[in-house]
């Protein structure tokens, strides 16, 4: 796991932590801010906005091109990196 710019995306919450299982789940899926926080109404939109924002500043995601609103998914090195997080959590 490469260091990250927003070290809070390390530290653990229930949101993080549910963010992070929907983005492992479906690792492939391309994402928007509300297609995100409808799949998990008990997360704030706020938090949802934030945690992607953040994983697309540390590169950890990619913009999806040709799509109407802000679409991103998770690349290699994001995927690589949030299962990283995710087990140290468990540990």
């Amino acid at each position: 796991m490469r260091a990250l710019h927003a070290t809070v995306l390390t530290v653990s919450s229930v949101s993080r932590r549910r963010i992070y299982d929907a983005l492992l789940a479906e690792p492939e899926r391309a994402w928007t801010v509300s297609q995100m926080a409808a799949l998990l109404p008990d997360v704030s939109v706020e938090a949802v906005r934030t945690t992607l924002h953040l994983l697309l500043g540390d590169r950890l995601m990619d913009i999806v091109p040709r799509t109407r609103s802000l679409t991103i998914r998770l690349n290699d090195d994001g995927r690589a990196t949030v299962a990283a997080i995710r087990a140290r959590w468990e540990a």
